[in-house]
């Protein structure tokens, strides 16, 4: 007979006269069961807390929202709210997190093949362009994320390893394309300023420009920053 715990929890569940030491065994499943059931409420109550929240600080900005507007837009009470995250700033730094892993996962699954280091400066604007258009609530979090990172020592502490480990994914991308004797430093500016020129275009596009028009505006100036950088690397 298999006494392994996996064994033994199967056979209970299917048995209502397994006894050990005269006790039903009977009722442990069920425990289990119930604690699964548990783990995924809390797990959907605190998804619903993190969408209202983004779209929350989307709408209202990070530094205006309060508690209040994230638990009604959830409807849910400020008793749970707290039951999941300590306080604004932690569920911030939480959708933070998570923005720049999306945004991180979106970097490393494209595709296409790179030959040069303007390709890989072109293909980085595609990445962002196409996140911003299709994700563009977690993207104005995250440019309110920056700013946090200035205005609130607190929130900082916790988001600043997010952020730079967002540009050491743009240098693991533009370093095979770039000479070894271009100066590390060098190279962390360059991924500063592809993640500065995105942000910066597209958080004043958002104002009352529609799509096509962003698509149309973003060309000419992204091929006269790719020159740029391109001739940074150069010299």
């Amino acid at each position: 007979m298999d006494f392994s715990p996996e064994k033994m929890l199967f056979e209970v569940d299917n048995s209502d006269e397994s006894f050990a030491g005269g006790v039903s065994l009977a009722t442990k499943p069920r425990v289990r069961k119930l604690t699964s059931r548990t783990d995924k409420r809390v797990a959907k109550t605190r998804t619903k807390l993190l969408k209202a929240a983004l779209e929350v600080f989307s709408e209202y900005g990070v530094d205006a929202a309060t508690i209040d507007d994230i638990t009604e837009r959830a409807d849910l009470g400020k008793g749970t709210f707290y039951r999941h995250f300590g306080d604004k700033r932690e569920i911030i730094t939480c959708l933070v997190g998570d923005a720049i892993e999306h945004l991180i996962s979106s970097l490393n699954n494209y595709k296409t093949k790179s030959n040069t280091i303007e390709d890989v400066l072109e293909q980085l604007l595609d990445v962002h362009y196409n996140f911003f258009i299709e994700n563009s609530e977690e993207f104005i979090l995250l440019f309110q994320g920056r700013l946090l990172l200035k205005l609130d020592r607190k929130i900082s502490e916790q988001m600043e390893t997010p952020f730079n480990n967002y540009l050491q994914q743009i240098e693991n991308h533009i370093s095979p394309f770039v000479s070894e004797k271009v100066d590390i430093i060098r190279i962390r500016r360059l991924a500063c300023a592809v993640a500065g020129f995105v942000f910066g275009f597209f958080s004043f596009t958002m104002i009352g420009i529609g799509t096509d028009e962003i698509a149309t505006s973003i060309k000419p100036l992204r091929q006269s920053f790719v020159r740029s950088l391109s001739v940074f690397l150069a010299q």
